[in-house]
Order: C-alpha cells, then sequence, then structure tokens
C-alpha cells in the first residue's frame, strides 16, 4: 500500500463502520455526513494499486479504476456540500435537486471523456498520463470543476456561519471545515496548473513529483476534514470526562453536607445518573442549596475567625478563600448535626453570585480545601465559631 493509503483509509474506514449502526432513524444530518465517509472510504479502497488491479482485470479496461474512483470523489464532495448545508441551517431542496443532477451529469461526462482518452497501465497516474489529449484535458475538467465548485460552496457557507455559531467546538468545527476546503482548492489549483501547462506543450513539473505532491496535498485536505467533522463529537467526550472528574471531586463535600441536610439532596432515577453532566450540576446545586439551609449557624466572626487561624497555618493566596469556605461548611455541618440553634442566617459564604460552569470550577477547589490538614485542623480545633446569638 502507498503511504497514502496508509495514512488515510484506516481512520476513514473505522468512522465509516463506527457511524452505519447509528444509520437507522438518524436525521438527515448524520445521513449526509456517513455519506461523505462512505463515499470517501469507497474511493480510497478502490484506489488501492492491488485492488485497481482486480477491477481493472474484472472489466477488462486498463485504468478503468478512476472512473469509479471519481465518481465516488464527486459523490463525497456532494455529500460534503448537503452536510455543512444542514450544519449551517441552509438547507434548500432545490439546491439539493440542482447538486444532484449535476453529480449525475458529471458522473456521465467523466465516463464519455474516459472512454475516448487514451488508457494508460493502470499502475501509471492518469493525471499524468495522456494530459495533452482533449478527452484527458475534459475528463479533468469535468471532475476539477464539479470539486471545485462542492469546495466553494462548502467554504463560503463555513465563512458566512462560523462567526454566528455558538464558541466552542461547533465554530471551531467550521473554522477547521473551511480550513480543509481551502486546502481542497489548493490540491484543485495544482492539478489545474500542471494540466494548463501540459495543453500549453511546457513541461514545468517531473510527473512523478506531481503524483506525490497531489497525495500529499489530498491527505492533508482528508486529514483536517476528518478533524472538522470529528472535532464536536472529540470536544463532547473530553467535556463528559472532565464532568465526570469534577463530579468524583466534589462527592466528599456533598457527601458532607448530606449529613446535615438530607432533605435538599432529591432522588436521581439511575437513567440520569450515568449522565455525568446532569449529575455534576445536581450535586453543585445541592451543595450551594445545603449552604443556604447551614448559613444560619455562621456569622462574620466565624469567618473572622477562620481566616486568621488559616493564615497562621500558613495558608494563602489563591488557597485562602477556599479553605476559608471549607472550614466554614464543616463548621456549619457540626453545629447542625449537635442542633444548635440557628441565628439570623447572615450570608456569609466567601463567593456568591457565579454562574454554574464558575460555581463548578469554585466548589472543586472547596472540596480539595475541605480535606486538607490546615482546614481540618482548623474545624475541629477549638475557638473556631463565635458563640451563638442568644
Amino acid at each position: 500500500m502507498r503511504p497514502f493509503d496508509l495514512v488515510v483509509l484506516p481512520p476513514i474506514l473505522l468512522i465509516t463502520l463506527w457511524k452505519a449502526r447509528a444509520l437507522p432513524g438518524a436525521p438527515r444530518r448524520e445521513r449526509a455526513l456517513w455519506g461523505v465517509w462512505a463515499c470517501w472510504t469507497a474511493s480510497v479502497i478502490m484506489g488501492v494499486p492491488a485492488v485497481r488491479r482486480v477491477i481493472d482485470g474484472a472489466v477488462g479496461v486498463q485504468s478503468f479504476t478512476n472512473v469509479p474512483v471519481h465518481v465516488a470523489s464527486l459523490a463525497a464532495v456532494t455529500c460534503l456540500v448537503e452536510f455543512t448545508r444542514e450544519v449551517t441551517g441552509a438547507r434548500n431542496r432545490r439546491a439539493t435537486a440542482i447538486t444532484l443532477g449535476v453529480l449525475g451529469a458529471a458522473a456521465a461526462g467523466l465516463l464519455a471523456a474516459f472512454a475516448a482518452m487514451p488508457h494508460p497501465d493502470g499502475d501509471t497516474d492518469l493525471l499524468t498520463a495522456g494530459a495533452s489529449s482533449p478527452s484527458a484535458l475534459a475528463y479533468w475538467a469535468i471532475l476539477l470543476v464539479y470539486v471545485s465548485f462542492g469546495l466553494v460552496s462548502t467554504t463560503q457557507l463555513c465563512w458566512r456561519y462560523a462567526p454566528l455559531a455558538a464558541p466552542g467546538p461547533s465554530r471551531t468545527s467550521l473554522r477547521l471545515m473551511q480550513a480543509a476546503s481551502m486546502g481542497g482548492l489548493l490540491y484543485v489549483l495544482h492539478r489545474l496548473v500542471f494540466l494548463t501547462s501540459r495543453a500549453a506543450g511546457c513541461h514545468l513539473f517531473d510527473s512523478s513529483a506531481v503524483a506525490g505532491t497531489t497525495q500529499v496535498l489530498l491527505a492533508f485536505t482528508l486529514v483536517l476534514l476528518v478533524l472538522s467533522i470529528l472535532w464536536p463529537t472529540l470536544a463532547e467526550r473530553r467535556q463528559r470526562l472532565r464532568d465526570r472528574r469534577n463530579a468524583r471531586r466534589v462527592e466528599p463535600l456533598w457527601r458532607l453536607l448530606q449529613q446535615a441536610t438530607p432533605e435538599v439532596v432529591l432522588p436521581l432515577p439511575e437513567e440520569l445518573r450515568r449522565d455525568p453532566r446532569l449529575l455534576l450540576y445536581r450535586r453543585i446545586i445541592e451543595i450551594r442549596d445545603s449552604a443556604l439551609a447551614l448559613d444560619g449557624h455562621l456569622t462574620e466572626a466565624d469567618r473572622t475567625a477562620a481566616e486568621a487561624r488559616l493564615t497562621a497555618l500558613g495558608v494563602a493566596g489563591k488557597d485562602l478563600a477556599p479553605a476559608v469556605e471549607a472550614v466554614l461548611l464543616r463548621t456549619a455541618v457540626a453545629a447542625e448535626l449537635e442542633r444548635r440553634p440557628a441565628g439570623a442566617g447572615e450570608r456569609t459564604l466567601v463567593q456568591d453570585g457565579m454562574d454554574l460552569t464558575a460555581e463548578v470550577r469554585w466548589f472543586v477547589r472547596v472540596a480539595v480545601a475541605s480535606r486538607s490538614a490546615a482546614v481540618l485542623a482548623v474545624a475541629e480545633g477549638p475557638g473556631t465559631q463565635a458563640p451563638a446569638p442568644s
């Protein structure tokens, strides 16, 4: 196998097989995306030299495999345009019908041009063999014009809608797809320059160098495209791992507060517990509710005392605020478990006014601090809590 086949074929083949499982009942966008993978996989497999020889031998025409390889490439570009339209909300049935009609005409044109052009040996690159033949020029003109149309359409859609997408994986995916489309246009331009120079009787490029450069540009484009399509999935999986890790990190603090305020913890069905993001947000909300319920046991003097003792133990800088919060929560839990009377409910939480994402970061820091030696020493030591108001 060529280096190009070794780089490109394994990932797109695995993705095609993996995504085929979800095809039944999948939305149109996912079906179009699978069409991209399936067509490119078929194109790359048929382009493997050993497979190419088998197909050429079965048909009895040298280099015939180039036709289904290129038709599959055109179909992949068509599916890519449809996928981009679905993602950006620019779906248009009339435009889709026109695109499919042009695809059919292009496929027929490729077959007709191939029938009239010289047929080199199947192991010879079709671009560099007989490039000055009028029928060969027509063949490549049909192929490159259609590919250019698809790539320009995709580039325009990404350029137009990427700034409108929400910051994050969706916007990054569109930017990567735009870069892949521009890489594809560079591949097309490279072939057009070669064909134009040959048609003009110039031999500026060595044929073997052109074939190698073509494969490099195509591999670069396909790798970028694979990354652009997989990016949202990869980002989602990364987020799920982060949420699962954060849920584990806040669990000790959540369990500590649950001892004193079990009423704030609502049952969560098992199927929902499998969603790490939902589980994390539920725990953060319940930690906040517990802190609010326990706040009546604390006064501003408690916070001042906790801060002073922690500072004396060497806690300082960015570690001080979560450590103070952890001491206050442990102190309030102890007061509730000992059934001490609550006061007026003065707000003494160190952090307030945060959104849910900021609260996750904050309570992760508090949970880590709550198990530190300094916090345990202050929370369990004498003189942490000021006398309760009479």
